[in-house]
């Protein structure tokens, strides 16, 4: 049985931004809600999304753990169409928004990693 990996700290990882970094404004969401966000520094790079759904905010490494393929291949859209699942674009894998769990496809049982923020001021940041 899979468990849910810790927290992800943006400043734990090489070339992440350190804590109390802006990642997204609620205000810039689109209105699906979700938004791929890359940061760079040099040749690293670590990708998240984040994703508004029920009222709530929802932040993830933007990286499958079955294929290691960011979720989205073409722009910022991470729900499946009845949008009540996040979707792999590469494979079709469905996870709960909730907690990341892989729910259908190859990696059934594994989850996505969550990225540890703060919501304040109506926007997003690390933590």
């Amino acid at each position: 049985m899979h468990k849910p990996p810790p927290l992800l700290r943006l400043g734990d990882v090489p070339g992440g931004p350190e804590a109390g970094t802006l990642i997204a404004r609620l205000a810039d969401l689109p209105t699906h809600g979700g938004k791929d966000v890359l940061f760079k520094k040099d040749e690293l790079r670590v990708n998240v999304f984040v994703q508004r759904w029920q009222n709530d905010v929802f932040v993830y490494e933007n990286c499958c753990p079955h294929a290691h393929t960011p979720l989205n291949l073409a722009n910022d859209r991470f729900l499946n169409l009845s949008e009540n699942a996040l979707i792999c674009r590469t494979h079709g894998a469905l996870f709960t928004i909730e907690d990341g769990k892989c729910i259908g496809g190859p990696c059934q049982g594994q989850y996505l990693r969550a990225v540890d923020f703060e919501v304040k001021s109506g926007a997003v940041y690390s933590k």
